[in-house]
Formats: structure tokens, C-alpha cells, sequence
């Protein structure tokens, strides 16, 4: 059960364990998300002052500017920020996970207990009993179970942010990889923290940052196409059993939106969405590159995605502008 040891004043309810954190995941309406403990749509909470949070920096508390990187403002929810020792005592007193990519043959060590309260699909598979909780070792063997995508999960976990190297040019590529591991393991919060990043470099009016972009959108594309190809009921077969225990927890009502468009709201996945958009306000440079071109045509999805933002900026007589990606 939700401990509720971490309130936000403006709504009092808590935006903070893995149990909760679902709410946001499941949106009722554009003001209301559905809560399930409560069971009934709730408000939408934007201020996140949290009692964990007290004491920090202003900076800690606000949420990102527009075309600024997430992780300089981001909120942290996580209440295991350094300055937080309560939330460091929690989670430091339980037994040590090892996670194993096979892919990469990389090896990393994590507390239980973040992986738990961080991760539907870790809850599940570290449940008492299990042969991953006996043995306390986890083997990852999906290509999204890359090491950039792991290694900011593990910043995730520890800190509720992650950062890239602030001396290299910010890429999509890399919150890609992180949003389809984050939607592979359930980790809700890291997901849409991924998302803003990638909508804050997408918004950046720096001249170096776009032309990098706009050059390696075709493996952005790739990424997220054929993560959420595969996800959109939740995992695939090899995980069928630890799927189904999350599926327990989660009212019918509850689950989450397929990555595929619906009627004429256009693509419901996230990070989709903004690929296909970007491509469509910038399609006649795009038919020029062969890399996209190939891409566009071996993925039907996405050009149904990218169809569909064509026609909206036909109908609303959009201009395209070359300042920054999102225009």
C-alpha cells in the first residue's frame, strides 16, 4: 500500500511511490487523471509542492521552461535527492539487485527496494518467492536494455532526474532510448521525464543542436517505432508471466493507450507524436534525404503518423519555420 509518507500541499495526495505515480499515466480527460486507489477521476495536480522537498533550492521545485533542458528545472518527486536523508535511509537499508544486459554484457548493482517503488515490471519480478528475488540477480535481454538507457534509469532511481553530458550536443536519440527502456520496465515517471526532454531539445533555437537532430532523426524514428510497436500491450511473450502480475494490479479501465493513432486524434504515443509532427513541418527538406525516405517507407505507422500532421497543417495553413525543430 501507498505509505503516503510524501504529501503535495496543493492537492494532498501523494505524486511520489510507484503505486501512485500510475495516476498520471492514465489520463481521464484534459484536466483529470483517473485514480485508482480513490477510485474516481482526480484533478490534475501542477504544482508539486511535496514534504520532501523541503529545504531545497528554488530550482529543485520548478518545473522546465520552455526550450530549456528538463533536467536544469525538473521536479524532483523522487524524495531521494542527496539533501533528502530520509528518503536515502529508506531505501539504503534494502538488499542489493543485480541487473545483468546480456546484449552488452554489462553488469550493475541497485538497491531493491528503488527498483521496486521505481518500476511496475521490477515489483513484479522481484515479488517474494520468485527466482530473480531468491537469487537477487536480473538478466535483461531485450534491445532496448542498452547501457545509455539503463544508466540514466539508474540516475532516475537515485537522484528522480538523469543528465547527459552538458560538453555534447543534446540528441534525441538518446531520450528515445531512455523513454522505450522506461516504457519497457513500466517506469512511468521516467518515461514522461524523457519526453520533456526530448520536446526542450526539439524546442532549442541553437543552430548546432537542430541540424544534429534533424541528421539522426531517421534512428530516433527506429527507435520508437519498433519499441512501441511491441509495446502496445504492455510486454512482449518472454515476459508474458511478469506482465500479467502487473495486469493484476491495474483496474481494466486503467490500461494504458496503444502507440497506434485513434480515429483522428493522431498518434496517442508521446514521443510519436512529436517525431511525427516534427517530420511533417519539415517533410519537403525531408524527401531530399534517402535515410528518412527509407524509413518512412519501411514504417507504415509512420507515415500514417506523419500523414496525419500534413493534414492538420493543411487545414490550419501552418508555416514551417527553420529556427528550431518545433516551430
Amino acid at each position: 500500500m501507498c505509505r503516503k509518507d510524501c504529501k503535495c500541499s496543493a492537492c494532498s495526495r501523494c505524486h511520489t511511490c510507484w503505486l501512485r505515480i500510475i495516476e498520471t499515466s492514465f489520463q481521464a480527460s484534459p484536466d483529470s487523471y483517473y485514480d485508482s486507489w480513490e477510485g474516481k477521476p482526480v484533478p490534475v495536480c501542477k504544482t508539486y509542492e511535496h514534504d520532501c522537498l523541503a529545504g531545497m533550492a528554488e530550482g529543485d521545485k520548478s518545473t522546465p521552461a520552455a526550450g530549456k533542458s528538463s533536467w536544469e528545472s525538473f521536479v524532483r518527486l523522487r524524495g531521494t535527492s542527496p539533501r533528502n536523508s530520509l528518503g536515502f535511509r529508506r531505501f539504503s537499508q534494502s538488499g542489493i539487485t543485480t541487473i545483468y544486459l546480456s546484449k552488452e554484457q554489462l553488469t550493475y548493482k541497485v538497491h531493491r527496494q528503488l527498483l521496486i517503488e521505481e518500476s511496475l515490471f521490477f515489483a513484479a519480478l522481484l515479488l517474494p518467492g520468485s527466482f530473480e528475488q531468491e537469487t537477487t540477480k536480473v538478466s535483461l535481454s531485450r534491445d532496448v536494455d542498452t547501457q545509455v538507457a539503463f544508466e540514466r534509469f539508474m540516475q532516475w532511481c537515485y537522484f528522480g532526474y538523469y543528465i547527459n553530458d552538458p560538453n555534447q550536443t543534446p540528441l534525441l536519440s538518446i531520450d528515445a532510448a531512455v523513454y522505450a527502456f522506461a516504457q519497457r520496465i513500466r517506469c512511468y515517471g521516467l518515461r514522461d521525464f524523457a519526453l520533456k526532454q526530448a520536446e526542450a531539445i526539439c524546442s532549442s533555437v541553437d543552430k548546432a543542436v537542430t541540424k544534429a537532430n534533424l541528421s539522426e532523426l531517421p534512428d530516433t524514428i527506429k527507435i520508437i517505432y519498433a519499441s512501441s510497436a511491441s509495446m502496445d500491450d504492455g510486454l512482449d511473450s518472454d515476459d508474458e508471466c511478469v506482465s500479467q502480475q502487473i495486469d493484476s494490479k491495474l483496474p481494466l479501465k486503467e490500461k494504458a493507450p496503444t502507440a497506434k493513432a485513434v480515429g483522428n486524434k493522431g498518434p496517442q504515443d508521446g514521443f510519436r507524436r512529436l517525431l511525427a509532427s516534427v517530420s511533417a513541418r519539415h517533410i519537403v527538406k525531408f524527401r531530399e534525404e534517402p535515410a528518412f525516405m527509407k524509413v518512412h517507407r519501411s514504417l507504415s505507422d509512420f507515415a500514417a503518423d506523419v500523414l496525419f500532421f500534413v493534414s492538420q497543417s493543411s487545414d490550419t495553413g501552418a508555416k514551417q519555420s527553420s529556427s528550431c525543430i518545433i516551430s
